[in-house]
C-alpha cells in the first residue's frame, strides 16, 4: 500500500470556512488497485454540527496548496469530523507516491 500524508491549514465544508484546531489528509493506494482512497480528519475551533450527508470539500496547504472532492461525513461529534472521498481528489495524482521521501 502507498499512501501521503498533508496537514491542511485551511478547510471549507460546501463553501462554508471550518475553524481548524488541526485537520490532517492521508491519501492511500493499495497495491494492484487504481482507485485512490482518502479521508480527511480536521478538529473545529466551534461547534459546527452537520449531518451525515455528502459535502463538497475543498482543502488548503500550510505551502499552499489546493486539493478538493466530494465527501460523505462518516462521523461527526460537531467539534470533531471525518470525511471520506467518495471520488476523484482534485490536486493529487497517483504519480505523487513515486517521489521520494524526504
Amino acid at each position: 500500500m502507498k499512501h501521503a500524508r498533508f496537514t491542511i491549514a485551511h478547510l471549507t465544508v460546501d463553501g462554508e470556512d471550518m475553524p481548524l484546531l488541526y485537520a490532517d489528509l492521508v491519501v492511500a493506494q493499495h497495491d494492484n488497485q487504481s482507485e485512490l482512497e482518502w479521508e480527511c480528519v480536521a478538529a473545529s475551533r466551534r461547534s459546527m454540527a452537520l449531518e451525515q450527508s455528502c459535502y463538497d470539500l475543498r482543502m488548503l496547504t500550510p505551502q499552499g496548496r489546493r486539493l478538493a472532492g466530494d465527501v460523505v461525513l462518516v462521523r461527526s461529534d460537531d467539534r470533531g469530523h471525518v470525511f471520506r472521498g467518495v471520488g476523484p481528489l482534485a490536486g493529487f495524482t497517483e504519480r505523487e507516491f513515486e517521489r521520494p521521501a524526504h
